[in-house]
């Protein structure tokens, strides 16, 4: 099968979204598909981008500017003649776009130009991210985040078939006015990478690693995060909080630590990558989240590979991964501050626990295996151009 990705965020990129994408293209390619990716690409990205060697299939850079109060965000033009060109050439089967932006509407439009099955993923709940960031208060707020959900469901409402990774985002996107049918396809963790260390043992201990990895932003919940583990840490000198990632929550996260002096404890390690990544993760004993919005994410996935149990709130898409005491702890948003802490003690004070959800840890991860996820993404792929082919007329025009 011919595959064409169209999405805002790739690699060089570090988030959630580019290593699904990523992961999905390199397994496609491995197992004999052409694919061909689009993304943006702003001018700060490009040194990274000529240094990367290691693509099997072509990867088409647009031109693209960074936002300045969200500097992840590429915005590129939503019309190229270039990749219209290079579109064509490429003769694909099928189109699947990852985002509702730029880059997606290019993807569209392309679609509708050659007549080509289109599936659009929904991977984040974008809504949300108007009350992370927006300053207007809560009344414009709330209608700013309305607005944005019927524009993410406007999008997916051109596409011919949409999935997403949790049951839970979906259900969000349902609700914001979406038609077009939808289906469940899981992220992809790369259980040949992700693994856990041969060498680890569970025993009782006063320097417990805790790891969170991901992007550093309101959104993610993170000063509640600290403010939940600070107990812990207080009573255990020697336990540790490694925090992986970068973003614009960076600069206070650390003034936090640092006035409640944990800076020894609460240590920010920034982005990493590869075996880097891998090792820190896997040397971890339990991974934390305080998120309320996560969809499916890769983080929690990749720990749960490398057997490190997962202590997270019963929130968003996380509870369709983790279950309640077997491969970690759920906890009700509206206890956390008094039981985050208290399951963190549990684990640490019963080795025996700690070893059981690390052996259930890795059995879980096995079913988001990039076998497994591909075969759902070959079906669905299959089903989309099923669908394209009932088409009777053509896919409406956006309203917003």
């Amino acid at each position: 099968m011919r595959v064409l990705m169209f999405t805002d965020t790739y690699h060089p990129q570090v988030n959630g979204v580019a290593a699904c994408v990523r992961t999905l293209a390199e397994s496609l390619s491995s197992h004999g598909h052409s694919v061909m990716v689009c993304t943006a690409l702003a001018r700060r990205d490009r040194l990274a981008r000529l240094a990367t060697t290691e693509n099997r299939f072509p990867v088409i850079y647009a031109r693209a500017v960074a936002v300045p109060l969200c500097s992840d965000i590429r915005i590129a033009a939503p019309v190229s003649l270039e990749i219209g060109r290079i579109a064509r050439r490429f003769h694909p089967d099928i189109i699947h776009c990852h985002t509702p932006f730029s880059i997606g509407w290019q993807g569209i439009q392309i679609s509708n130009t050659l007549n080509i099955p289109l599936l659009g993923t929904h991977h984040t709940l974008f809504g949300e991210y108007v009350t992370a960031y927006s300053r207007l208060g809560h009344e414009i707020n709330t209608r700013l985040a309305a607005w944005v959900r019927r524009y993410v469901a406007t999008f997916y409402n051109l596409c011919d078939m949409t999935s997403s990774a949790s049951r839970f985002l979906a259900r969000d996107l349902g609700s914001s006015g979406l038609k077009r049918p939808l289906t469940i396809v899981p992220n992809p963790v790369d259980i040949c990478r992700f693994q856990p260390r041969a060498s680890k043992s569970f025993w009782l201990r006063s320097d417990c690693r805790l790891v969170y990895c991901g992007r550093l932003a309101g959104e993610k919940n993170l000063h509640q995060l600290v403010t939940f583990v600070e107990p812990f840490l207080r009573r255990h000198s020697h336990a540790t909080l490694e925090i992986i990632g970068g973003g614009p929550a960076l600069p206070s996260l650390w003034n936090m630590t640092r006035e409640r002096r944990l800076l020894d404890q609460i240590r920010f390690l920034g982005w990493l990558q590869g075996d880097a990544l891998v090792q820190r993760i896997a040397s971890a004993d339990i991974f934390v989240c305080a998120s309320l919005t996560e969809n499916q994410p890769v983080s929690v996935l990749e720990s749960l590979a490398c057997g490190v149990p997962v202590v997270a709130l019963a929130a968003g898409g996380i509870p369709e991964i983790i279950t309640d005491g077997e491969d970690g702890f759920l906890i009700e948003p509206t206890h956390a501050a008094s039981q985050f802490a208290e399951r963190l003690e549990q684990l640490t004070k019963d080795p025996a626990l700690l070893l059981k959800m690390s052996q259930q840890a890795t059995a879980t991860a096995a079913h988001y295996s990039t076998a497994a996820c591909l075969q759902a993404t070959l079906a669905t792929y299959h089903q989309t151009i099923s669908v394209a082919c009932g088409r009777q007329t053509p896919r409406a025009a956006p309203s917003f």
